[in-house]
């Protein structure tokens, strides 16, 4: 195992785990072993499989502390214990809730929380080798009003009934945010890449290693997430997270049932949107940019080329065989499309 840059102390090993906790996610790489075990509960949490190194693991914390303030972090309560090879503390996590993880969190943003938990970890060669967790989860969901009461624990993800009701009842960035991150984790699931839950949703699918299995999977789980009917070549139409879940957000609240706001109606509404664009609202031309990007791919759906059979009748009656090689003809770099 390569030696850590700098050799640490079992002590100055658990501070620096704390510290990465509280956000200094550069110290994953340099503490943690590349072969790290994590032990943490089932329910609300990753697969403990997939956290099998620094950069998975700081993905995790991050995406984790996403849905709280900056200054959100936990503090030593008790400890650490160290003893041979291992160590233990119990700490303290204060923050503000910022809104989204959990989805069926029903307080306002902005609500202040504390939880407790205890840490356990195993130290070898200078790196953490081997991390326990034990925390008070079902504290921290009754104070986020996730649950009706602690003996019963929550689903991982919401119904879409659920979902369309907090959307409903989140102010507009709130419920983007919210879907943005619905979005990255289902991506996350679909793609067994825990490092996906961490992404701004800025990245395009491509630039996140979506191919077309993982492109039909992501489909099929949003569709199911959301309660809508969308398109198998969904992340073609919405080529990043960040447009996915805006596109998902016009869906659940324009409508009482779900449906696409007439094409008149959007239309109208786009050019009123383009028209007020100004080199102070769009300085470096980012959005007039992603406007171009996408009216093209509408294009494209509109009028394909002859004989192109990428209609959308024609792709929701395509064989699974016929759908991949479309997707991945799609989602391969511009460089390398013929």
């Amino acid at each position: 195992m390569t030696p850590p840059t700098t050799v640490r102390t079992h002590r100055e090993l658990w501070d620096a785990w704390s510290q990465l906790w509280n956000g200094d996610y550069a110290l994953a790489d340099d503490i943690l072993s590349r072969t790290i075990r994590v032990n943490i509960p089932q329910h609300g949490m990753p697969d403990a499989e997939t956290l099998c190194d620094g950069p998975r693991v700081a993905s995790w914390i991050a995406a984790f502390r996403s849905s709280f303030d900056d200054d959100a972090g936990i503090t030593g309560e008790l400890g650490p214990f160290i003893v041979g090879d291992y160590a233990i503390g119990r700490w303290v996590f204060r923050g503000t809730w910022q809104g989204g993880r959990p989805a069926t969190a029903t307080v306002a943003p902005g609500t202040e929380v504390e939880f407790r938990g205890v840490d356990i970890l195993r130290f070898e060669d200078g790196r953490i080798a081997e991390y326990w967790l034990s925390d008070d989860q079902l504290d921290l969901y009754a104070q986020l009003g996730a649950i009706g009461d602690t003996s019963t624990v929550p689903d991982a993800e919401p119904a879409p009934g659920q979902l369309r009701r907090r959307v409903a009842e989140l102010p507009e960035e709130a419920g983007r945010r919210l879907l943005l991150e619905q979005v990255l984790d289902a991506a996350a699931d679909a793609a067994e890449s825990e490092e996906l839950r961490g992404a701004s949703g800025d990245e395009s699918f491509l630039e996140l290693g979506v191919n077309s299995l993982v492109a039909v999977a992501l489909s099929q789980a949003v569709s199911e997430l959301a309660g809508l009917s969308l398109p198998r070549t969904m992340v073609f139409d919405q080529p990043t997270p960040r447009a996915l879940a805006d596109h998902l957000w016009m869906r659940l609240t324009h409508t009482h049932d779900g449906s696409s706001p007439s094409a008149r109606d959007a239309l109208s509404s786009l050019e009123i949107a383009a028209s007020e664009l100004t080199d102070d609202s769009d300085p470096d031309g980012a959005i007039r940019a992603e406007l171009v990007k996408r009216l093209n791919v509408l294009l494209g759906r509109l009028d394909p080329a002859p004989g192109s059979g990428t209609g959308a009748q024609g792709l929701e009656s395509a064989s699974p065989q016929e759908l991949f090689a479309y997707l991945d003809s799609r989602l391969k770099p511009a460089e390398n499309a013929g």
